[in-house]
């Protein structure tokens, strides 16, 4: 994931989130720190919300530089991810049937928008033995953070799946020196110092069962996780697939930009490909978000601002601007209209 690419994505703002938290917890200027990133504290606590790629970035910056040389800090930001953090990934790597395939799964190159990148160690024989973490596009002053993030998460994750403490045998740690607070996530040797950060262990480790484990459960999540793009290979239907890519998430899959990650292409490809189609991403995209406004509008009771929320929306006047737009009339017209025929039609059958 290039950096250029990764800022025009919409991200869940759960790391925001977590950050923030910390920060006031930490008694530090958490206000200006959101200010600087142009985030607003709504944003921020919104259950399910999302914010560009470009302000998490600014926010994780300001955190670090509010948090330099607080190691233990960091540590306790890797805490507040788990494996619900990533969603139906999440699911895939929770009931991994052994630590190969949690790798297999992890190291996959559309694991999420991210900058950092991931690849599994293996022996002479390809058994997985680690996995590695490069960060070509992560700015420098972001790195150390991001290390100690990594290797926290990992081994918290590792720990977990395995039923106790995970048997490392080696890390390599790509900084000069290494915490105390590293030590309450791994009990062997670390090597400072080195190109890249290298999470290692025994090859026999990797092919274990592991006591959550279950593989048909992995493989079905597997295949959830990979539903768009493979429908996508077999049909040919660009149109229909980010139609449904939409519709899988419409408060986050609302650009070109997001939807192309989900995809696997880039936005210049993904326009190219529905041009050739007569479509373009935004009539798409508004088709899409038409028939699933329409859809909660007379099928739900929830208010137009939970609607405009669902579909991504910041407030309740864009999605009405919007939707008139695609309907001619706002959505509570539209939806005392259909609300009116159903009851016309159930006395006519009366």
């Amino acid at each position: 994931m290039k950096l250029s690419s990764y800022q025009n994505l919409r991200v869940p703002n759960f790391s925001v989130h977590a950050l923030r938290g910390l920060l006031e917890a930490a008694d530090l200027d958490w206000r200006t720190a959101l200010a600087n990133s142009e985030i607003d504290l709504d944003a921020v606590n919104r259950p399910g919300g999302t914010i560009p790629a470009k302000k998490e970035l600014a926010f994780q910056l300001q955190f670090v530089a509010l948090t330099r040389d607080r190691a233990d800090l960091w540590v306790r930001a890797a805490r507040a991810y788990t494996l619900g953090s990533f969603g139906v990934r999440g699911l895939a790597l929770a009931t991994a049937p052994t630590i190969a395939a949690w790798v297999k799964a992890a190291t996959a190159n559309d694991y999420a928008p991210a900058l950092l990148e991931t690849k599994p160690l293996r022996t002479p024989d390809g058994t997985v033995t680690g996995i590695e973490f490069t960060y070509p596009d992560v700015p420098d002053e972001l790195i150390p953070f991001s290390v100690y993030r990594e290797l926290c998460v990992t081994s918290r994750i590792l720990a977990w799946l395995y039923g106790g403490p995970f048997p490392f045998t080696q890390v390599e740690f790509p900084l000069a020196e290494v915490s105390s607070e590293v030590w309450t996530c791994v009990s062997c040797n670390v090597d400072c110092g080195s190109e890249t950060l290298r999470l290692w262990w025994d090859p026999e480790i990797s092919t274990r069962e592991l006591p959550f484990g279950d593989a048909f459960q992995h493989e079905a999540w597997i295949k959830a996780d990979t539903q768009i793009i493979d429908t996508l290979r077999v049909t040919g239907d660009w149109p229909h697939t980010v139609a449904k890519a939409i519709r899988a998430a419409p408060n986050f899959n609302r650009t070109l930009a997001n939807v192309s990650a989900t995809l696997r292409v880039s936005p210049r490809t993904l326009q190219r490909k529905l041009e050739l189609t007569g479509n373009d991403f935004a009539r798409v995209r508004d088709e899409t978000l038409s028939d699933l406004a329409c859809d909660l509008l007379s099928n739900t009771e929830h208010s137009v601002s939970e609607i405009s929320r669902k579909l991504g929306y910041t407030d309740p006047a864009s999605f009405t601007m919007a939707f008139k737009r695609w309907r001619g009339m706002p959505p509570t017209a539209f939806r005392e209209a259909s609300r009116y025929g159903d009851k016309d039609a159930g006395h006519r059958h009366a």
